[in-house]
């Protein structure tokens, strides 16, 4: 998987805004570890079936960055390298 650092999405990608929009409406009121379970439950199961898209990952993760703090980033940059496991 690539890193994360120098990823350099799209600017104002509608799909990777309507993701987040969407992401917060099912996952707002989940507490950090239980969003991190799922979001490593979510990739092993696209990984199972074939589904997973990492351009897409990313891209929701480029505008889901700036939205976190520093240290809520390196958590998140922690989990992707979990994933390419």
């Amino acid at each position: 998987m690539k890193q994360l650092r120098g990823y350099e999405g799209k600017k104002n990608n509608a799909q990777a805004q309507q993701m987040y929009s969407e992401a917060m409406r099912k996952y707002g009121n989940l507490s950090e570890d239980a969003l991190v379970g799922r979001l490593i439950d979510m990739v092993r199961a696209q990984k199972q079936n074939g589904t997973f898209d990492e351009v897409q990952l990313l891209g929701f993760v480029n505008t889901l960055s700036p939205h976190l703090s520093a240290q809520q980033r390196q958590k998140l940059e922690s989990v992707l390298g979990m994933i390419d496991e």
